[in-house]
């Protein structure tokens, strides 16, 4: 398991969801802001709106509070508004961090994550500095136990998917970015649930990890980057054995 589904497996198994219920919400509200501004609030002329409001139910966001993220998004409402900016840098063991982020106020995000690098032994870069070793992608998640390997991967071929990986709990299915939400609505018809999905990016070479100290640093920078509240996505290109992430625990 390597790259970010790596560190998307570990964050599933931190399960902290019901602790950062109240951030949570922050990070879906602001992505329905960011959909409505790029693609209108019509869900159903708006894949990434629509997907952003079923990550939202899914959590047991009240429609309201929905709602309201959308008319912020339109512009019907007064208050903050949501520009997205990529991040890069390295963190320990010569990984290489990305961090999407969505703020209202740029000056504050980047010093955030600059200090949050820092802290941590990492460094933030200059635009482009790591952004080349990465690949974007659609990407989902599928939990294992709703669908064999088998099925998935041939319902996943058929709908348009590029490819899939196998984690410890969930299945990662790769697509083209602008294929993303056609393969998506196609195994939910098929009823195939999908837990996760997003423009994300993947690693087109990964660093080992064997250091059992580094991997915790690395984990440790990661994590407080990814609670960050302006923070949506960290991705990185990190490979850690699971013998050497035991240890580091």
């Amino acid at each position: 398991m390597a790259g970010h589904s790596h560190w998307a497996q570990i964050k599933h198994k931190k399960a902290k969801i019901d602790a950062q219920r109240g951030r949570l919400f922050s990070k879906l509200i602001r992505e329905i802001t960011v959909a409505v501004r790029e693609g209108g609030p019509n869900p159903e002329s708006n894949p990434r709106l629509r997907t952003a409001i079923e990550n939202a139910r899914k959590v047991n966001m009240p429609m309201e509070t929905i709602e309201r993220a959308i008319k912020k998004g339109a512009g019907e409402l007064g208050g903050e508004t949501y520009e997205e900016v990529l991040y890069e840098g390295y963190g320990p063991g010569g990984a290489a961090i990305m961090v999407l982020a969505a703020t209202d106020n740029r000056n504050r995000t980047t010093a955030e994550i600059r200090h949050t690098f820092s802290k941590y032994g990492g460094n933030l870069g200059s635009s482009g500095c790591v952004s080349y070793m990465f690949e974007r992608v659609g990407y989902m998640e599928i939990p294992k136990e709703s669908v064999s390997e088998d099925e998935l991967y041939e319902k996943a071929i058929e709908a348009g998917a590029e490819d899939i990986q196998t984690g410890d709990t969930h299945y990662i299915v790769y697509t083209k970015p602008e294929m993303l939400y056609t393969v998506k609505d196609s195994l939910s018809r098929w009823g195939i649930p999908v837990e996760n999905a997003s423009i994300n990016y993947k690693p087109l070479s990964t660093v080992q990890i064997t250091d059992p100290e580094t991997a915790k640093r690395l984990i440790k920078l990661l994590d407080a980057l990814d609670d960050l509240d302006d923070v949506q996505m960290v991705i990185s290109n990190f490979d850690i054995p699971e013998e050497v992430l035991k240890e580091s625990a």
